[in-house]
């Protein structure tokens, strides 16, 4: 994945995981997998395995004493940090539905 690609499907995993732990609505993840779309970017992450994903984002500069923590969006305009079960995570990954 180039940068802006990552980007891109990143910003949808966050949309995605903030929904799923209640912080944004449905509707706000479709709207956004939407517009990255329109941008020509990926709005999913390529299947590379569920355990090598894990296993990068142990050793990210956002993990802190090998807990992974995420970027959520907390409200529209503000995000945050947050830790999610491996669980979570590869749901995440697999399928991006609301």
């Amino acid at each position: 994945w180039v940068h802006g690609a990552a980007v891109g499907g990143g910003m949808v995993s966050a949309a995605v995981l903030s929904h799923r732990v209640g912080l944004m609505p449905a509707a706000f993840v479709a709207r956004l997998r939407v517009l990255i779309e329109r941008a020509g970017l990926p709005v999913q992450a390529p299947d590379l395995g569920l355990e090598r994903y894990l296993h990068w984002m142990r050793v990210d500069k956002n993990a802190e004493g090998g807990e992974i923590r995420f970027v959520v969006i907390e409200s529209l305009g503000r995000a945050g940090l947050r830790a999610a079960p491996d669980r979570l995570v590869g749901e995440v990954l697999a399928a991006h539905p609301a």
